[in-house]
């Protein structure tokens, strides 16, 4: 089981830069490609330019990113460096996305746009992307240099790999080559063809190239030197031997000349079908004239778009997205919860109110039925506090003079609530609601009321998954849907001394009310692997209070009569109140999770103010406002109107 997670940080990417700016997919892509080819052609070993574009890798992979320069030799005299930006995750476990950004060596006027601005440039935009967002695995991203000369750079990345990070890599993914080809390919390692469980990476990325619906190939097998589904001839070669899924990602086309994926396209105006290594070829004149204006962005675009989302799968970014919104859910759960009960204690309260300011015969039997509504927005009177909550209720209620100090009674009540949450997230709830309460005041100052309650109500939530790059575009945006039922019961004990003043009553009050909360586990419907399940939650809150009420009949003329009522408490908890974590397992890799729902704030305020209005001795009209305060977690202010009509 994991440690809880941090609702808020798993929701969003950190601020990294004052002056990182905004961008799309592709964008960033676009800008670094640009600058690779522009300012560093002939990026190869020994060279300034080689020097600058590694400059300038490292500078476009800083985002969120701990980077380092790797040097490396071979052959005695030769050398060059890897670019390396890590990420950590919660766990030890990491994967490598990587790309060459060497050119082929001796050809100081070479672009390589195609091979391999194209791959590296993806790569910065992909660890853009995911700067500052929270991680399960971990990553490093890695520009290779020397992969002109035999994959020098992969393998003494591989080489300098302890056996610790040996037994803690995943998998890895190689970008090369991702322009001049007809098609866009998706290829498992050489080692899936004894393993098929290797392929992985390449079945995934497949899968969410279906969902984003970007065209996305692999390699058809047609040439038994290179088996279906596999490819090679790149940096990804070097971890073949690593046991783990390696995925070469590239441009090509398979079903052309020799069908080795050499001949990239049957383009005209690409004179032998393939660009590698040509400086006559692979630069932006030849390419965008030969291929359109468009086919740049489109790829930095699509590739941007797929191997992010894979990246983000792979790290389990999106799971622990995924648990904080299903805590950030359960939690609004809880706390739907909770505003019904008050709803009914408010009803109750506003009974006894009346029971207090008028005298009853014994023997009588008295009620009203009603209509109420409530409006909860997003921030209270000084401070945000709940999403944008709303509720409309009817309710029946009756009680009876037993003698002349004690009343009993009993209420039913029906409420349909709905929550907003982020992102189109919402909560409803249907709950059915039943009380008995009584009321004991010989008409002296001092009262006692007390209630008995219990409700069932059913949910239908709608959940959002969104994650959003630092000053960039919208990497996850998922609506899941789930349903279930809570249950509550409770017990409730408030009572004071009324003073007269002025015609109106005041003094102190102070109360204790028990609930009992359960709400059933559930699965959510969607066929995602950011769904979940939720386990079932059982919790007790247990609110003492103590503060201060006024309240009073005012009779207005013609029949009319207006009834205030205010009052002002501190409230504090004795029992848990809500749950401040719940475990939640994950349809994608049906690991449970811990999503951490805050500290429960046990000391608040609670203030109310409202008023009564009988336009007749039958009909009446009542306005409302509630707020809680005072609390860590914000206001939580309701405001309500109602008509009801008494018997």
């Amino acid at each position: 089981m994991l440690k809880p997670l941090s609702v808020a940080a798993a929701l969003g990417a950190a601020m990294l830069s004052a002056g990182a700016g905004a961008y799309e997919y592709g964008e960033y892509a676009e800008e670094t490609l640009d600058r690779l080819i522009t300012d560093y052609p002939g990026r190869y070993r020994g060279t300034a330019n080689f020097a600058g574009a590694a400059d300038l890798m490292q500078s476009k992979l800083g985002f969120g990113y701990t980077t380092r320069r790797q040097d490396f030799t071979w052959a005695g005299t030769r050398s060059s460096q890897n670019v390396i930006a890590s990420a950590p995750g919660l766990n030890s476990t990491y994967v490598v996305l990587g790309a060459h950004f060497d050119t082929y060596f001796g050809r100081p006027t070479l672009q390589g746009l195609d091979d391999n601005a194209s791959g590296a440039a993806v790569l910065t935009e992909i660890a853009r992307n995911l700067g500052g967002i929270a991680l399960e695995n971990g990553l490093e991203v890695v520009g290779f240099g020397a992969e002109e000369e035999g994959l020098r750079g992969s393998r003494a990345y591989v080489n300098a790999l302890s056996a610790s990070q040996r037994a803690n890599l995943l998998g890895m993914i190689n970008l090369d080559s991702l322009v001049t080809g007809d098609k866009m390919y998706a290829h498992a390692g050489s080692n899936s063809v004894a393993n098929p469980a290797l392929g992985a990476y390449r079945d995934q990325l497949l899968r969410i190239a279906g969902e984003l619906n970007i065209p996305l190939f692999s390699n058809p097998g047609l040439d038994p030197a290179y088996p279906a589904g596999t490819g090679c001839c790149s940096d990804g070669e070097s971890f073949n031997g690593l046991n783990v899924p390696v995925l070469f990602i590239e441009a090509t086309n398979w079903e052309l000349g020799d069908l080795d994926g050499y001949t990239q396209t049957d383009n005209p105006l690409i004179p032998g079908g393939s660009t590698w290594h040509d400086p006559a070829e692979d630069n932006e004149a030849v390419l965008s004239t030969a291929l359109g204006q468009e086919r740049i962005a489109q790829r930095m675009r699509d590739f941007s778009r797929l191997l992010t989302r894979l990246v983000l799968e792979l790290t389990n970014a999106d799971l622990l997205a995924s648990t904080a919104s299903g805590g950030a859910l359960a939690r609004q759960l809880e706390d739907q919860l909770q505003r019904q009960h008050q709803a009914l204690t408010r009803l109750h309260d506003r009974r006894w109110l009346t029971l207090l300011d008028s005298s009853r015969a014994v023997g009588t039997f008295e009620g009203d039925v009603g209509v109420e509504g409530e409006v909860s927005p997003d921030s209270g009177f000084d401070a945000p506090g709940s999403p944008e909550a709303k509720r409309i209720g009817l309710y029946a209620l009756g009680d009876y003079r037993l003698n002349e100090a004690l009343t009993i009674g009993a209420s039913l009540s029906f409420q349909r609530s709905r929550d907003n949450l982020d992102h189109g997230g919402r909560v409803e709830g249907d709950a059915w609601q039943a009380g008995l309460f009584a009321l004991l005041n010989d008409g002296g100052p001092a009262w006692l009321g007390g209630e008995l309650s219990a409700g069932h109500t059913r949910f239908d939530t709608k959940r959002s998954v969104y994650i959003q790059a630092n000053g960039g575009p919208v990497l996850l945006d998922q609506r899941l849907s789930g349903d279930t039922s809570a249950t509550f019961w409770g017990a409730r004990v408030d009572g004071g001394y009324d003073v007269s003043v002025a015609g109106l009553k005041t003094g102190p009050v102070a109360g204790l009310d028990y609930l009992h909360y359960k709400v059933d586990s559930f699965h959510e419907d969607n066929d995602l692997r950011t769904a979940l399940g939720y386990e079932q939650q059982d919790y007790d809150g247990l609110e003492a209070s103590l503060g201060w009420r006024v309240h009073g009949t005012l009779a207005l003329g013609s029949g009319m009569a207006l009834r205030p009522y205010a009052s002002v408490r501190w409230v504090r908890e004795l029992a848990e109140g809500r749950l401040d974590e719940i475990d939640l397992s994950s349809r994608g890799d049906g690991r449970v999770r811990v999503a951490d729902l805050g500290d429960v704030d046990k000391d608040f305020g609670r203030a109310q103010l409202g008023a009564q209005l009988m336009v007749t001795e039958a009909l009446g009209v009542f306005a409302e406002a509630n707020s809680r305060f005072a609390h860590k977690e914000g206001n939580q202010a309701g405001y309500s109107l109602g008509v009801q009509w008494q018997f």
